[in-house]
């Protein structure tokens, strides 16, 4: 079973958040095939969504208390 990577972009606001987002995932690629992006409900993923949507990469979007993305880094 392949590790989960997880990573908390609560603590960030744009642009950083973006900047913090693809910095961990080109880790996750190196060394695991799933990350988890926590954040805020507060906070616009909206970039975040678009430039995976873009790129191919498969994910699922968690909506609750402590919402999360959960991307798959081996992507298409």
């Amino acid at each position: 079973m392949a590790a989960v990577h997880k990573v908390d972009l609560s603590l960030f606001k744009c642009p950083q958040l973006f900047v913090q987002f693809k910095w961990h995932l080109r880790q996750a690629q190196q060394q695991t095939t799933k990350v988890q992006f926590y954040y805020l409900t507060e906070q616009d993923i909206s970039d975040i969504v678009r430039y995976l949507e873009q790129h191919r990469f498969i994910f699922s979007h968690h909506q609750g208390i402590a919402p999360f993305l959960e991307v798959n880094t081996n992507h298409v």
